[in-house]
């Protein structure tokens, strides 16, 4: 019998000599321990090689705050004490808060942004208005404008503050130049300061993954809030603070007809006479932001704003 692991082969019956068995076993203890280093090496190369995927994974998963990602932006990551709170017409930004600033996006198509934190609180001191107001934050400060806008099309009202979302990016209107010109900037509140008294209409919260709790607020969000609605003046031109509808009433004595205009778009409404005079309803969506008034000949009318659950 042969074996290349085994230098000696022996005979039954035949003595063996101690060198040669000797030698059988120290080349078995040769071979078993080259196997044993070879062992050691691959799991040593496996080990590494999967550390270095945990380590790439890593790099490419968000951290607690989400940020490190090119998926989100224009937000607010961390508010540890608040986002803010008012007090007359000063509203006070509170120290921690983290935002993601929107600019642009990366050669890759990821959404690229400036995270900023606020070492201290800061205040800022806002003016009456009767348009839908914002402050916003910059590596450079924080500051207030009396108009806010967020869509792909440039705002009808030439005036405020307006986040381009297709471009990730927010422009700030200039009145010297007359154009929207670009800035860092990321909104973490909108108020109203309608009598120089400011009333927090929305302020933004850290980010959060949706659950399957969330379901039913989901689904009512688009709602309306009956319990909400408000009347509206006619002629007078209004700015949304909150997505909802523009409701309206008219009565008429004859083929009469009604007007509204919404972001300079106008659209009408035909008042149908039926016998002596007749009544008809309509309700009009619009986004926070929106312009509105209604004008026409008509014999009479009424306005309501109705807000949605989902946008407050």
């Amino acid at each position: 019998m042969s074996n290349s692991l085994i230098p000696y082969s022996f005979i039954p019956g035949a003595k063996a000599k101690a060198q040669e068995v000797n030698a059988n076993f120290i080349s078995l203890a040769e071979k078993i321990e080259e196997n044993l280093e070879y062992t050691n090496t691959q799991i040593e190369e496996t080990v590494e090689k999967i550390n270095q995927s945990s380590s790439s994974m890593e790099d490419k998963k968000a951290d607690k705050n989400l940020g490190n990602t090119n998926l989100i932006t224009n937000c607010v990551l961390e508010a540890p004490n608040g986002v803010a709170e008012a007090s007359e017409n000063v509203i006070t930004l509170k120290q921690g808060l983290k935002v993601l600033i929107p600019s642009g996006f990366n050669e890759d198509g990821t959404v690229k942004n400036i995270v900023h934190e606020l070492s201290e609180d800061v205040d800022v001191t806002t003016v009456k208005t009767s348009a839908l107001a914002c402050i916003y934050i910059t590596q450079d400060g924080c500051n207030y404008s009396n108009n806010y806008f967020v869509g792909e099309n440039e705002p009808y009202t030439k005036a405020g503050l307006w986040y381009h979302y297709n471009e990730n990016q927010a422009y700030l209107y200039n009145t010297d130049s007359q154009s929207w010109e670009t800035i860092n900037a990321v909104v973490v509140a909108t108020y109203e300061n309608s009598n120089d008294v400011v009333s927090l209409v929305e302020v933004s919260t850290p980010i959060r993954v949706l659950t399957a709790s969330d379901r039913k607020s989901v689904v009512s969000w688009g709602i309306p809030l009956y319990s909400l609605a408000s009347g509206r003046s006619i002629y007078y031109s209004y700015t949304a603070t909150r997505a909802g509808y523009v409701y309206l009433f008219g009565v008429s004595q004859g083929n009469q007809y009604e007007y509204i205009h919404i972001n300079g778009k106008s659209f009408s409404v035909n008042w149908v006479n039926s016998g002596s005079q007749a009544g008809n309803t309509t309700m009009f969506p619009v986004r926070r932001g929106d312009t509105y008034y209604t004008d026409g000949n008509f014999y009479k009318s009424a306005i309501y704003f109705i807000p949605i659950e989902g946008d407050m």
